[in-house]
């Protein structure tokens, strides 16, 4: 699995953007804004009352058949 960022999920929606003072969200997941310090993710989550969350990616597949 490869490490690609972090999302900030607010209930059940996720952070889309920023500007200024204004949030945007979004309700599906690939449309959620992929963060890559983790700092900035935290700030986003305080501001938000949301939580982060480390997103992975791979080319695996999950029921074992290869």
């Amino acid at each position: 699995m490869e490490f690609v960022g972090y999302v900030v999920k607010i209930g059940n929606c996720y952070f889309q953007q920023r500007s200024s003072f204004d949030y945007t969200i979004c309700t599906c997941f690939v449309d959620a804004k992929k963060i890559t310090k983790l700092d900035y993710a935290k700030k986003i989550a305080e501001e938000t009352g949301g939580v982060v969350k480390h997103l992975y990616v791979s080319d695996k597949k999950l029921d074992g058949d290869e």
